[in-house]
């Protein structure tokens, strides 16, 4: 008599976290910033998008974070449009499932670097399975947990705002130049903490720069083209 057939897992499907269609942005004196994008994302991806100061890739992120809203178009962030949610829903996404690198840090300077990277989990009161000395030990910034912002280097300001963005452990990483300010041997540093989250923390990173050779970290790149309009640039296999 034959035993049970043995259990076959479930295939892996990948998915779809970010959807953009046919997304406008202009302002009232009518300059159109972007024009008819439409792209998507996957969970997991590590993608830039490259594009030249003024293209709208800042306008894109803003978008993508709800820190804006389109002129048209729609955003759909684990299937829910977030171009129809109020400004507290709103709140609620980037607290949540949303964490903002920016190019100048925006640390506060009356709070030391572990007060810096705690102070999301004082407005979310979420539980999360990191905490924020875990962090701190994960991006090698133990040495200057109990420093103020004003006396630590361009690199190590950068390393925790990642840190802080990933305190709440959200799902999606946007990243606006976050290597503009720094020399060759901080930007890879910054950029490996990239990886990191990436590959173990499983945040879907969607990087914003002009320089092109950042491509080369991501797994896929997208450029923002004159007029508007975004185009797949490539696949890569990361480093």
């Amino acid at each position: 008599m034959r035993g049970p057939e043995p259990e076959v897992p479930p295939e892996e499907t990948t998915l779809e976290e970010i959807s953009v269609t046919n997304l406008v942005k202009r302002y009232e004196n009518r300059t159109t910033i972007l024009n008819g994008v439409s792209f998507s994302v996957s969970s997991g991806e590590f993608v830039t998008i490259h594009g030249m100061s003024g293209c709208g890739k800042t306008t894109l992120l803003n978008l993508l974070g709800g820190l804006d809203r389109p002129t048209s178009g729609e955003i759909l962030i684990d299937g829910e449009d977030i171009t129809k949610l109020s400004e507290d829903e709103l709140a609620r996404l980037r607290l949540e499932k949303v964490g903002f690198v920016f190019q100048d840090y925006n640390l506060l300077d009356d709070l030391t670097v572990r007060e810096n990277i705690r102070l999301p989990l004082r407005f979310s009161k979420r539980t999360v399975k990191r905490g924020v000395d875990d962090l701190i030990k994960k991006f090698s910034i133990e040495h200057i947990a109990d420093e103020m912002p004003n006396r630590i280097s361009g690199g190590e300001s950068q390393r925790v705002a990642i840190a802080r963005a990933m305190v709440n452990e959200p799902k999606i990483i946007l990243a606006d130049e976050p290597t503009g300010n720094l020399d060759t041997d901080n930007a890879a540093k910054v950029m490996e903490a990239f990886h990191l989250i990436n590959r173990e923390f499983r945040a879907t990173i969607i990087l914003a720069t002009h320089d092109i050779a950042l491509a080369r970290h991501a797994t896929r790149n997208l450029s923002i083209l004159p007029g508007g309009a975004i185009k797949e640039a490539g696949r890569t296999r990361g480093t």
